[in-house]
């Protein structure tokens, strides 16, 4: 990347138009610079003369009325700052402070960052892992070395082609077993259904489905928690998924449902082709029929029916692209979020709890110290870890 280009892709990101794909590739634009800081200088940032005080103060911007804080280097454009200046101002502060808010996704083998080590306790990230239920109560684990498996012709085999040790002797040719695929607080894992469809599992998640659907005129599952459908194309045999609230007719789409319990609302993200939402008769609120097209999100809350709005589609899936995207989300969010992948429990104990929003992309792959001390370099928050338990200061 030129720096001519990551200086249009610093400014998008000071006005705060960057999208999340933009944002990964600035960020890989500043992983590539940071290994030769001086070609910063090339177009004359190091002029500015910002010192580090200053960038501290760009970091830790914050926009006092919403109590928004910035995760990721960010301030508002002053009247008589040029966009150049701006931009390059933006550039300054990556190269000082940019890699505390802009962590790329890695392979969870790799190191942690030693800046994260500021708790005498830590706890390791989430990886891969399932179960699968078989229809006479049968569970088979599944290998935390693979990423996926295939349910298909009464077998079961990992998406490397492995066989999956006691997965076909319950999985009979001449009828149809229901199964249940679940995922744990702390794993997540990809799921190829008997018709081709791809499911990616959340943390604490659970998808019921039949090992086939032959002789079936829709394909029908059930999600509870969190879960990424790219659904095969079969104009034929719409593609039903049911919540407890909820239910999602497609013909071949790629979307997201977050529908965890302790959510007060479903949430219904569509990345490609178009889906019909249809709340059920016992919720009681209005929501019958309702499309949503790509880059729309619906939301089901109980008390005011189906809300549709324009959203970066992408953010919705930060977690199966390996990273946590915030965007002015409230610190009850972001938690109850780290509690799944971290597998832990977290008690709030400030006295005043403060409404406080964040913005920001963190990798999941970090070890969870690290997590915190970014939120927890905003100065708003402090948090220790006790054991599998942490607590908000």
């Amino acid at each position: 990347m030129t720096n001519e280009e990551f200086i249009i892709l610093a400014e998008k990101v000071a006005e705060g138009s960057a999208s999340i794909s933009e944002i990964a590739l600035f960020n890989a634009g500043y992983e590539s610079f940071q290994q030769d800081p001086q070609s910063l200088k090339a177009d004359g940032l190091d002029s500015i003369g910002l010192k580090k005080e200053s960038l501290a103060r760009f970091w830790k911007n914050r926009d006092d009325s919403k109590r928004v804080i910035k995760l990721w280097p960010g301030f508002r454009i002053k009247a008589g700052m040029t966009r150049k200046v701006a931009a390059a101002a933006v550039a300054a502060v990556v190269a000082g402070v940019g890699i505390w808010f802009f962590s790329a996704p890695r392979h969870p083998d790799a190191g942690q960052d030693s800046r994260s080590a500021q708790y005498s306790t830590d706890i390791a990230p989430g990886k891969n892992g399932a179960t699968i239920t078989m229809a006479n109560g049968k569970v088979i684990a599944l290998s935390d070395a693979k990423s996926g498996v295939v349910v298909k012709e009464g077998d079961l085999k990992y998406n490397d082609g492995a066989a999956v040790s006691g997965g076909g002797s319950d999985l009979l040719q001449d009828q149809v077993a229901e199964l249940t695929a679940s995922t744990a607080k702390g794993q997540t894992y990809q799921f190829t259904l008997p018709d081709g469809t791809k499911v990616w599992l959340n943390a604490d998640s659970k998808l019921e489905f039949p090992s086939s659907f032959v002789n079936s005129k829709t394909r029908s599952v059930k999600l509870s928690g969190e879960g990424y459908f790219e659904v095969a194309k079969d104009k034929s045999h719409p593609f039903m998924v049911a919540t407890d609230k909820q239910e999602v007719e497609v013909l071949g789409t790629h979307f997201n449902i977050n529908s965890y319990a302790d959510e007060v609302s479903i949430k219904t993200t569509l990345l490609e082709g178009s889906v019909r939402i249809n709340t059920l008769p016992r919720i009681g609120v209005s929501g019958a029929g309702i499309v949503i097209h790509p880059g729309e999100k619906a939301t089901l809350n109980a008390a005011s029916g189906i809300s549709v709005k324009r959203v970066d589609a992408d953010a919705a899936i930060d977690w199966k692209e390996g990273v946590f995207v915030f965007d002015k989300a409230g610190l009850d969010e972001i938690m109850k979020k780290v509690a799944r992948w971290y597998d832990v429990e977290v008690a709030d104990q400030r006295a005043v709890k403060t409404a406080l929003t964040f913005s920001g992309r963190m990798s999941r792959y970090d070890n969870i110290s690290k997590v915190l001390s970014k939120l927890a370099l905003t100065g708003e928050v402090q948090f220790k870890i006790e054991g599998k338990k942490i607590l908000i200061k």
